[in-house]
Order: C-alpha cells, then structure tokens, then sequence
C-alpha cells in the first residue's frame, strides 16, 4: 500500500483594505484647489481611471501637502495597480500628518504585506490595536502573520483576543486550530502534542458551530483524528467534509486511504472511484490521479482473484 499524503487546509483568511471616499462632484478638468483636485481624483478612480485619478491626487497634494485624506486615497490608487512600494509611501505620508489615522495604518500593514515586509505589516497592525483594541480585522490579520513566523503562541493569543472581541467569527476559530495544529508538529513530549491536537480539534469543532457548512474544518479535523491514531474519528470527520461538498477531491482521497486501512475494501473502491471521478478533469490532482488509479487496480485484483 502507499504512504499516504495528508495537507492540512490552509484557508487563511485577511481582510481586504477598503477604499472610504467623501462626496464626489461634477467639476471642470481646469480645477486648482486641492479641494477639487481631490474631488476630481474620487471621480477618475470610481470610473477605473486609475492614472488620472493618481494625478488627480498628486496634483491636490502638491497643492496641499497636509491633506491626508488626499494622500489616503492616493495610497488606494495606487493599491489597484498593485504599485505597492508607492502606496506605502502615500499612506505614510497620511501618517505623518496624522498618527492616529488607523485607516491608513491598517492599509500599511497590507501593503507591507503585499511587499513581502512581513515585519513591517506586524508593526502597524500592533499600531492600529493600539489605537483601537477592538479593532477586530487586524487583529486575526496580525495572528495570520505571526504564525507565518511560526510565533505559535502569540497567533494564538491574537486569534483569541480575535475571537473576544467577535465570537462568531468562524474563521478566526478555524485559524486558531491551524496554530495549534503547526504548534504540535513542532512539540517533542507526546503529551503535548495530543494535548495541542486536541485543542485543534476543538477550535475547528468552534468554527463548525459558527458555520455549520464549514467542510474545510471537518477535513482538518480528520487530518487531526488521523495525527491522533484515530481511525473511526477520522473517517466520520471525511464523511461529514463529503456531505457537506461531495465532490472534495482530498476528503474522498483520503478516505478511500482510511476505508483500507480498516480493511474495508468495498467502501475504499468505491471511494477510490468517487476520487478518480472527481479528480482526473482537475489539474492540480494530475500527481494523485495516478495513485489512486494504482490502489483502486490492486484493491480490485484483490478483492477478484483470478
């Protein structure tokens, strides 16, 4: 039989920066005030004219280099061409002119993020917590980062400070049993480890409660089971992942696996077949396909002796 091959489900979840623009107006192309600049500037960028829009707003900067809700709308523009370095340039310009502006603080630490600066974005999320304890959005994008860095505990202490502030977050509680899921991988004590399993399982077990069509948690907490030895566990964990998406490409995988090694080899041909059915059109499960046609031929010469 093959090794099997579980992935634990990574669905991180981030919020997106959001664009706050004020009143929009009707104004000739000739304006001079930074006032309509900036008005002229919301309008460009609401019709996706993102370069005229940047000069809009360059233009009402230049004109007024202490206007930070100018500078803020400068940074989104320049987000939507991806142009991250300048956009984390204007949102510090909008910083410097006001400390406390936790808009723009937030989309810092994304563009930072979007940058590769994985440091820099923890920074400013700890600012905007700062500023605003329950400020719910930065707080689980900071977790996520933090475990990016495999800082186990202080992800977990941010996804619970996440899940104070919005108990029905359902996401929040999914990626806190990611955290203790990494968190046991890395623990030496076997104690430990089950205890951290545990733990996981318990936070996918939460998000379910928040969202019961929650397929991604019951796969992980499947994966959990199979760390923990528990066969019977892990199998009505797939179960649950199929019949909430019965077309789960991983689930049917690895529960044809776990119907094998509980010998029951009718369930595991059906679901090898299920597997094939589901996975062959799918690219990303080319090298799976493969293995699954391998075990569903050996489990049938098995089960047919000539």
């Amino acid at each position: 039989m093959c090794v099997r091959t579980l992935f634990l489900c990574l669905g991180l979840v981030f919020s997106n920066s959001i664009a706050v623009f004020v009143g929009v107006s009707d104004v000739v192309a000739q304006t001079k005030s930074a006032d309509e600049y900036f008005k002229l500037g919301n309008d460009y960028f609401n019709a996706g004219l993102l370069e005229k829009a940047i000069e809009a707003y360059e233009q009402s900067v230049a004109q007024k280099k202490d206007f930070k809700e100018a500078w803020y709308n400068l940074g989104i523009a320049y987000s939507k061409k991806k142009d991250y370095a300048k956009e984390a340039q204007a949102y510090q310009k909008a910083i410097e002119l006001d400390p406390k502006y936790t808009k723009a603080l937030y989309n810092l630490a994304i563009a930072r993020e979007d940058n590769s600066d994985v440091a820099g974005a923890i920074d400013m999320y700890n600012k905007v917590l700062a500023f605003e304890p329950n400020a719910v959005d930065a707080q689980v994008n900071l977790a996520i980062l933090l475990a990016k860095q495999s800082r186990f505990d202080e992800a977990i202490a941010a996804y619970e400070k996440a899940i104070t502030i919005d108990p029905d977050m359902a996401d929040a509680y999914f990626n806190l049993g990611i955290a203790y899921s990494k968190k046991a991988e890395l623990a030496a004590a076997d104690d430990e480890k089950q205890e951290l399993r545990q733990k996981e399982i318990a936070a996918y077990k939460q998000a379910i409660e928040k969202k019961p069509n929650y397929h991604k948690a019951w796969y992980n907490i499947a994966i959990a089971y199979n760390k923990l030895s528990d066969i019977d566990k892990e199998v009505d964990a797939y179960k649950h992942a199929i019949g909430i998406k019965a077309d789960y490409p991983q689930a049917l995988y690895n529960l044809a696996f776990a119907y094998e090694e509980r010998g029951e080899t009718e369930q595991a041909i059906t679901h090898w077949k299920k597997y094939l059915e589901v996975a062959e059109p799918l690219p990303s499960e080319k090298s799976f396909v493969e293995t699954a046609k391998t075990e569903l031929e050996r489990l049938i010469q098995k089960d047919n002796p000539q």
